[in-house]
C-alpha cells in the first residue's frame, strides 16, 4: 500500500510544483463540472502532501486546506482501488467515526478518484454530499474521465525526472 510519507510521493508531489499555487481556471473547471454531474455542493481537485489536504481547486467550501486528521482521501492509502464511492458514510465503517461525518458539516456521501502520476499517488478529484445518495455507472465513468483531465493537467506542469 501506498503511504502518506513516502518519499517517492512526496518527491513526485514536490515535482509537479503546485501546492500553494494560484487559482487554474482549468482545474476550476473541472470541480465545477464534477459538482453539476453529480448534483453535489462540494467538489475539488485535493493535493496529499505528509501533513495536510491542500485544495487545488474547490466548489462549496471557503477554506484551501485542512489537516490530515480530518482527511477523507486518506482511504486511499489503505486500499488499491482507483475510485471510492460512499454512497452513506455512517453505514461505512471506514468513514462512521469520522468527525466530519459525526459533526459539522455531516456529511453523508463521499466520492473520490486517485489522482496518479508517474505511479505515485498525489492527490484525489473527490465529491461530498450531507445526504447519502447513490450515483449511476455513468457518473462513475464521467468521474473516472475528470479524474484523467486533472491527471492530465499535473501531468504538463510537472518537471522533467
Amino acid at each position: 500500500m501506498p503511504s502518506r510519507h513516502d518519499p517517492a510521493r512526496i518527491a513526485e508531489l514536490q515535482r509537479i510544483a503546485i501546492l500553494d499555487s494560484s487559482p487554474e481556471r482549468a482545474y476550476d473547471d473541472i470541480t465545477r463540472l464534477l459538482a453539476s454531474t453529480l448534483a453535489v455542493p462540494i467538489t475539488m481537485v485535493n493535493l496529499l502532501d505528509e501533513a495536510r489536504d491542500w485544495f487545488k481547486s474547490c466548489v462549496g467550501v471557503q477554506q484551501t486546506q485542512s489537516p490530515r486528521v480530518t482527511s477523507f482521501c486518506e482511504a486511499f492509502f489503505h486500499t488499491e482501488s482507483d475510485l471510492i464511492v460512499v454512497d452513506d458514510t455512517l453505514a461505512d465503517a471506514r468513514f462512521s467515526g469520522h468527525p466530519l461525518v459525526v459533526g459539522r458539516p455531516f456529511v453523508r456521501f463521499y466520492a473520490a478518484a486517485r489522482l496518479k502520476v508517474r505511479g505515485q499517488t498525489v492527490g484525489t478529484l473527490c465529491a461530498y454530499d450531507m445526504e447519502p445518495r447513490q450515483i449511476t455507472s455513468e457518473q462513475v465513468e464521467q468521474m473516472r474521465i475528470m479524474a484523467g483531465a486533472v491527471i492530465e493537467q499535473l501531468n504538463q506542469r510537472a518537471a522533467p525526472a
